[in-house]
């Protein structure tokens, strides 16, 4: 992400959103500011109904919840993954949606069609170029049902750098069935 732009120059601008412990509507806005005479401020705002995560809820769960590539010291761990556990009661078919640009040189999930229960994995492999960054990043994954009438929408946390290594065990996640 630039921090600069020269005229007719383009930059990604990454918001993120995090519930916390609202469990209501909420809303949030943020603002670019530039030196534009014509355009000068930009505002972007959007309104978000956070529900309390119950079993009808939630169709789609990722274990570890989130991916920690541990601290910027560590020398080398480019590659981590999750397992994707369909909670819903009918088959779900899945889709990387968002991925942030530039901080990963794979993120692919094994199977993209899981039946009720069934499980597959989201690997996720690291640039070189990031190895040595803090980060807080998120992908988002899709799941739809076959007539699309459900569609839910899972996000995983990528953290490099920040806190404790505690989730950093996510190479570890458990088998595929």
């Amino acid at each position: 992400m630039k921090s600069e732009l020269a005229v007719g120059d383009s930059t990604w601008i990454e918001l993120i959103f995090t519930a916390g412990s609202n469990k209501s509507t909420v809303s949030k806005s943020a603002a670019v500011t530039t030196n534009d005479t014509i355009v000068g401020k930009v505002s972007i705002s959007f309104k978000v109904d956070v529900a309390e995560p119950t079993d009808s809820v939630l169709k789609l769960a990722a274990k570890p919840f989130e991916l920690d590539f541990g601290p910027i010291e560590k020398k080398r761990r480019p590659k981590l993954e999750t397992e994707i556990t369909n909670l819903s009661p009918e088959e779900m078919e899945l889709q990387i949606v968002a991925v942030p640009p530039d901080y990963f040189k794979k993120v692919e999930l094994d199977d993209d069609k899981l039946k009720p229960g069934e499980d597959t994995r989201l690997k996720v492999e690291l640039t070189k170029e990031k190895e040595a960054e803090q980060f807080r990043k998120t992908i988002t994954i899709e799941g739809r049902s076959k007539d699309n009438k459900t569609k839910f929408r899972l996000t995983v946390p990528v953290i490099k750098g920040i806190g404790d290594e505690g989730a950093g065990k996510a190479g570890n996640a458990g088998t595929k069935k």
